[in-house]
């Protein structure tokens, strides 16, 4: 139950990020929100488990490292970034691990809960490595090539952006997700009884 919670607190600093930018137009504004948030999170997460999760310290870095200096500078380009720098660390983290290191790491993070082949374990990871190339991309095509290719305004665009970042991105993930498992068991039926366990 404390591990619910705590997923459902971390969200709590994008939700409030989002609000403040659609009640105010104003991306430093949020940007502050998000920064001072994601930073009571961590302190929650810390009083409640007496340790910060691996994944709260990567993303409470990345907000840091680009939502600080979109404040200081009042420049809201840096927190834009923030989306193509996660998904570009996550994909070299896949290509050195399985790459250079030759081990899966898919298979290292949830081997335990799903019992799949390595073959399936590979292309997963693969997959992800892809997708979030992807991912970092498209971020940068919405962050700021926008009011070019669509003729629409500056504040639209960035707009748009915010949609993208507290919404559009995790969504994509979870489709990509869905769309890989269901790759998986229609070339591996067998893989059905383990995904049901």
């Amino acid at each position: 139950m404390k591990d619910t919670s705590l997923k459902i607190i971390s969200f709590v600093p994008i939700l409030v990020f989002f609000a403040v930018y659609k009640g105010t137009g104003d991306l430093i504004l949020g940007t502050a929100v998000l920064v001072f948030g994601v930073l009571i999170t961590t302190a929650l997460e810390f009083m409640l488990k007496r340790s910060i999760s691996r994944m709260q310290i990567f993303m409470v870095a990345a907000v840091l490292i680009f939502g600080i200096p979109t404040v200081l500078l009042r420049d809201p380009s840096f927190i834009k970034w923030k989306v193509t720098a996660v998904n570009l660390i996550l994909a070299l983290l896949i290509f050195i691990t399985q790459y250079v290191l030759k081990k899966n790491p898919l298979g290292y993070l949830f081997g335990q809960e799903l019992k799949l082949p390595q073959e399936c374990w590979k292309f997963l990871a693969s997959c992800f490595m892809f997708f979030f190339i992807f991912a970092a991309i498209l971020n940068v095509i919405i962050a700021f090539y926008l009011p070019t290719l669509f003729g629409i305004s500056e504040q639209e665009a960035e707009s748009w952006w915010v949609d993208y970042k507290t919404f559009g991105n995790g969504i994509l993930n979870i489709l990509f997700a869905i769309i890989c498992v269901l790759w998986m068991v229609l070339k591996n039926p067998q893989l059905l009884s383990e995904l049901k366990k």
